[in-house]
């Protein structure tokens, strides 16, 4: 029977979500979702069906919530007062942060409570936020605003290693019993680095953080984030405050911030389940990595070669032959996920290395992949003694053309290669001085 278009679209999603749902389960994520999100009923309930699932599929989420745009509403707007961002707040305002918090909090449990294929989501809360004060700033007395203090880690940890979702509100107590009122960016953040969180994610009404041509930034490496944030250019609060917020938790340990919008439907899933994402992600070390193979590795690898081989652009090697060989490739890694693949075999005495089975995932062709992974591969040669590279290939002699290699004949191959030399295939020979 044939297959409709949403057949073919959800399979495809779904064999590019699979090594995601493997690599995320277990992990820790910190999710930060601000109350206007609640205000938004659809967007709202949907969110959080998105996280239930999440949560079904083994990772780890602690629930950070704001409850700004309530607290606002509950005050009048024009009775709060701010200096520097913060609020300053009094004991009635303290009040209304309280009510708020209370009504967001059982709304959130409501909704998780709803089942999902017959499974509810499990919450869990409680005091694991220790706070101070704020204090007297340039003469602005803050009342009631606090600061993290502490966050009870280890508790956390219980809940989550209890199947359950960690709900977080943006209040903090103090050891003599008061209550405080915290900045829910603040406790995310000091949660994710006390958890050791494999991601943060911090949802907001804008649209992630862009260039100068209001182009969505997808990847920032740390020191680009601080470049952007320190540099000449000029940015709203909202987005300083959102860097500002991301690498504190890359210093404090935190491996990948993600900035998503919240109004589009799914966000949480197209991040973290499609191989590009559609919101920033800022990161300690650059998205893309090139290191070794590990055998972890090779059902990536063949995922890539498979169609390739198939359509008969590279030799077939069969999976016993890969794990053998498997200390000769280089892979290139995108959110722990193999995108592409090379290997170089050396040849003894000869001073020469064979460059075989350079391919990229069909997804990121024309992305530069290739081109990265045959400077590293390069570079692994001298760094091992090669001094000539060579190529054998049927379709991309003009790529490695343009790219430094010269065409070369049988006889400029090592004995050993010319022996197994594929006449049926007339592979043309390319090669290389390093």
């Amino acid at each position: 029977m044939k297959k409709t278009n949403t057949e073919n679209h959800f399979l495809q999603w779904f064999h590019e979500a699979s090594p995601y749902i493997q690599a995320h389960r277990g992990k820790t994520f910190v999710v930060c979702v601000p109350g206007e999100t609640i205000d938004n009923p659809g967007i709202f309930e949907q969110l959080l069906r998105d996280i239930a699932g999440i949560s079904h599929l083994g990772i780890r989420i602690v629930l950070v919530h704001g409850i700004h745009s309530q607290a606002e509403a509950y005050l009048g707007g024009s009775e709060s007062e701010y200096h520097r961002g913060l609020r300053a707040t009094d004991d009635r305002a303290m009040a209304g942060v309280e009510q708020q918090t209370g009504k967001v909090r059982l709304r959130i449990e409501s909704q998780l409570s709803r089942t999902l294929a017959g499974v509810y989501a499990r919450t869990s809360s409680g005091n694991f936020i220790t706070s101070r004060p704020y204090g007297v700033h340039a003469g602005i007395d803050y009342g009631r605003t606090g600061v993290v203090r502490r966050v009870d880690a280890a508790a956390i940890r219980h809940q989550l290693d209890m199947g359950s979702i960690v709900l977080i509100p943006p209040v903090g107590y103090s050891p003599s019993g008061e209550t405080f009122n915290l900045s829910a960016g603040d406790i995310a953040e000091n949660c994710a680095t006390a958890l050791a969180a494999d991601k943060l994610i911090i949802f907001t009404d804008r649209t992630s953080i862009c260039n100068n041509h209001r182009k969505l930034l997808h990847q920032l490496t740390e020191h680009e984030a601080h470049e952007l944030l320190h540099g000449r250019r000029r940015l709203d609060d909202k987005t300083r405050r959102l860097l500002s917020i991301s690498l504190q938790a890359i210093s404090g340990g935190v491996r990948r911030v993600h900035i998503l919008r919240w109004g589009v439907p799914g966000a949480i899933l197209q991040e973290l389940f499609t191989r590009d994402g559609i919101g920033t992600l800022i990161s300690a070390e650059p998205y893309d990595t090139i290191r070794a193979a590990h055998i972890e590795d090779i059902a990536g690898i063949l995922q890539i070669i498979e169609p390739l081989e198939n359509s008969g652009v590279l030799v077939k090697r069969q999976r016993r032959r890969l794990e053998m060989e498997i200390d000769h490739f280089l892979v290139a890694i995108r959110d722990d996920t193999v995108i592409g693949c090379a290997a170089v075999y050396p040849y003894g005495e000869t001073g020469m290395a064979e460059l075989a089975c350079l391919a990229i995932a069909a997804t990121y062709q024309g992305s530069g992949g290739g081109d990265r992974l045959l400077g590293a591969a390069q570079r692994h040669a001298v760094d091992a003694g090669i001094n000539r590279m060579f190529v054998l290939t049927t379709q991309a002699a003009h790529w490695f053309k343009e790219r430094g290699f010269v065409a070369a004949r049988i006889d400029d191959l090592p004995v050993t290669k010319r022996r197994l030399y594929n006449y049926q295939r007339k592979s043309r020979i390319f090669l290389k001085e390093l």
